[in-house]
């Protein structure tokens, strides 16, 4: 057996926890960079007939609503 006081196993389980942590942290910070969302206002459709918003392609023209299933109309704003 390692022969060790209190004080020094009580230092060293703080130190692996600190390391542990630390570890988890550097993990978040590079998952969250690495997956962010990334939305623009063009491809956030809010339908008209029930008022639900959704996610679109910015190449359609016209969409259905996953909601009520009506047709809407993507019309360009200007100025974008």
């Amino acid at each position: 057996m390692i022969g060790m006081s209190y004080a020094n196993a009580l230092f060293a389980f703080f130190a692996l926890w600190l390391i542990f942590i630390g570890i988890l942290w550097c993990r978040e910070v590079y998952r969250v960079k690495r997956y962010s969302w990334n939305l623009s206002n063009s491809t956030l459709f809010h339908c008209d007939n029930c008022h639900h918003s959704f996610i679109i392609k910015e190449s359609v023209n016209l969409v259905r609503c996953p909601r009520c299933n009506s047709v809407c109309i993507c019309r360009k704003r200007s100025g974008q």
